[in-house]
């Protein structure tokens, strides 16, 4: 999975978007692209047929930075797809930030260029 692939170590939450009708959530993440020099670049982490988002984070100065990503086992919301068909989601990860946590369940996750 994309959380086992790549480091969010020190990513910045500058904003989270949430489209309703697709049910896509967007974090725009200032991401390290070269530590060494200090590099950060702007990135999209999608999450698609996000059907669950809790932030539990204290009231911070700035912009909260991820320390760390954990997948966790999902399947605690269910939803409806139509009569008498149900589905919970795929995947359901714990994001831990410098301000508190963060989870979100979902069915798949991209990184893309912001």
């Amino acid at each position: 999975m994309l959380f086992d692939e790549i480091s969010f170590h020190d990513a910045g939450i500058l904003e989270v978007r949430e489209d309703c009708l697709t049910q896509l959530l967007s974090f725009v993440l200032d991401m390290p692209i070269d530590w060494e020099n200090n590099v950060f670049e702007k990135r999209l982490l999608c999450f698609t047929n996000a059907i669950f988002y809790l932030r539990t984070e204290i009231p911070f100065q700035g912009s909260p930075s991820i320390l760390q990503i954990n997948t966790v086992s999902p399947g605690e919301h269910i939803y409806k797809l139509g009569p008498g068909v149900a589905k919970s989601a795929n995947y359901k990860v714990e994001i831990n930030t410098n301000a508190g946590t963060r989870i979100i369940e979902f069915d798949d996750a991209q990184l893309l260029p912001a």
